[in-house]
């Protein structure tokens, strides 16, 4: 039987919209019980953080109604833009009680904000390669009001915030899930290890506004860059040349409804541009880093779903580039549309990111 207890809800809220996602598991299969998405008025988020909370939170309670969850606790996640990470030595020997004092003593080196202003959480990640003595401790802090608007949100919807994290480590946890079944399936598991941890993979997040690029070694990831670009640019082009109301173009980019003029005036070139924001996001990460190449590409976010962009963004990189479904090895209750979930799925990844976490 797939395990339905202590389980979370994965909630994503962006520039576009809430999507929410509700997982189980049994053994090594996982299954979808709920999900939905609910799209956002334009300025409920401004800059990554909720800006109209009622707004967002009537659109949390609609998802919810549309999904048949039942589930009242969730995990959410604030931006990776807006959260500090750093990375210390700390001595092998201190307890969580040890480091969490010596962090609050040793903040205001690594963090450019008032402690009362900030939440700070840690990890240990093990052994320093700097000393035998010391264990690699990271700190990650973010503005109170990221995390607290966030609460606000699920509290007004009727959900209590179990779980608030940081979406690059959404990304990751979805990621380490897609990657067994792109590496593992009928390999030696071994095998696929050695094989997986010398493999660079690049995610790109194409949202409402920005493209986030994050590159993985193995599962883990090593960088992280946005870019500003994402799919509100695309509208606004349609609007401009077909002189529409922002709401029509909308419509008419997601039914493709437009002149045969639309894929050379318009979506052509902003297929380049994203392929272009990529490319430079990646020769960021090679002249800051000592690797030169990456051995593919996944796409998730609204920008996954346009036409033929993963193979521009292949032809531009001259790298392997295809669409990331986070559910691709997932079965479903009967009552998750399949048509539907194979559509919006590169739009699920921080939300089945998150769902994960209860089920690890």
């Amino acid at each position: 039987m797939f395990n339905k207890k202590d389980r979370l809800l994965g909630i994503d809220i962006s520039s576009s919209g809430v999507k929410l996602v509700e997982l189980s598991r049994s053994g090594k299969r996982y299954q979808i019980e709920a999900m939905a998405i609910e799209p956002l008025p334009e300025g409920a988020v401004e800059d990554g953080n909720p800006s109209d909370v009622d707004q967002i939170a009537n659109a949390l309670q609609r998802a919810i109604k549309a999904s048949g969850t039942k589930l009242s606790k969730a995990a959410v996640a604030v931006p990776t833009s807006s959260v500090i990470t750093r990375t210390i030595p700390m001595p092998v020997g201190y307890s969580e009680d040890e480091i969490e004092a010596a962090i609050e003593v040793e903040a205001s080196q690594y963090i450019p904000f008032p402690l009362e202003e900030i939440y700070v959480d840690f990890s240990i990640l093990g052994p320093s390669r700097a000393s035998r003595d010391s264990q690699d401790v990271m700190i990650v802090a973010s503005r109170r009001e990221n995390v607290d608007l966030r609460q606000e949100v699920l509290q007004e919807a009727g959900l209590k915030a179990a779980v608030v994290d940081v979406e690059a480590y959404a990304i990751e946890n979805m990621f380490s899930l897609l990657s067994s079944s792109l590496y593992f399936d009928n390999a030696n598991t071994e095998t696929a290890f050695e094989r997986l941890n010398n493999i660079r993979t690049a995610i790109a997040d194409i949202g409402l506004n920005t493209i986030t690029l994050y590159i993985f070694q193995g599962t883990k990831v090593v960088f992280t860059r946005e870019q500003p670009l994402g799919c509100d640019q695309l509208t606004r082009m349609i609007a401009e040349h077909y002189d529409l109301p922002k709401d029509r173009a909308e419509l008419a980019k997601r039914t493709g409804e437009l002149s045969e003029d639309y894929v050379p005036n318009i979506l052509g070139p902003f297929r380049q541009s994203v392929a272009d924001q990529i490319n430079n996001g990646l020769q960021f990460f090679f002249s800051s880093s000592n690797y030169n190449s990456i051995d593919s590409l996944l796409l998730t976010g609204g920008g996954g779903i346009i036409s033929d962009v993963d193979k521009v963004i292949s032809q531009v990189l001259s790298v392997p580039c295809a669409v990331a479904n986070p559910f691709e090895s997932m079965g479903s209750v009967k009552k998750i549309n399949r048509r539907s979930l194979s559509r919006d799925a590169p739009l699920f990844g921080v939300a089945c990111g998150l769902a994960l976490r209860s089920l690890d």
